[in-house]
């Protein structure tokens, strides 16, 4: 008789049991780490939140968000292509023209009052409608004969 094969549950649950030790005993250590850094990333995280609320704030129309965005996506081109580049080679930056400052449109003028409307005069009173002439009688419908009852077809 021969031995069985060990099932996976007897494989798995060791490992399982080990990952969850090691997760359980590194936890404490990432979490003191974390405490003593994470007020410096949550500033650092708020002030670049206010950076793009600035930068959103700057923009005054769709023109200029669409300019914003091509100059962002110029300076990430030129940021990846010095990468590329030997050491010493850098590239200008590339400044697109900025846009004349445009006339502030005038309001609209205000609408003159409209005056009230004049009551509506009194409907005079519809006269009565005649009455409906009766139906004339209709004549009898004559009776229908009975219809004689058929005989069932014998089947060969």
């Amino acid at each position: 008789m021969h031995r069985p094969k060990p099932s996976r549950a007897r494989l798995l649950v060791p490992s399982a049991l080990a990952a969850v030790i090691l997760a359980g005993a590194a936890a404490p250590a990432v979490a003191a780490d974390a405490d003593r850094t994470a007020p410096a990333a949550r500033v650092a995280s708020v002030q670049q939140q206010i950076e793009k609320i600035e930068q959103r704030a700057a923009a005054a129309g769709p023109i200029d968000d669409l300019l914003a965005g091509l100059n962002k996506t110029l300076a990430d081109l030129l940021a990846s292509l010095g990468d590329l580049l030997p050491d010493g080679v850098t590239l200008p930056p590339i400044q697109l023209p900025e846009l004349p400052e445009l006339p502030e449109i005038p309001g609209l003028p205000e609408l003159p009052e409209i005056p009230e409307l004049p009551p509506l005069p009194e409907l005079p009173e519809l006269p009565e409608i005649p009455g409906v002439p009766p139906l004339p009688e209709l004549p009898e419908i004559p009776e229908v004969p009975e219809v004689p009852e058929i005989p069932d077809v014998p089947v060969p």
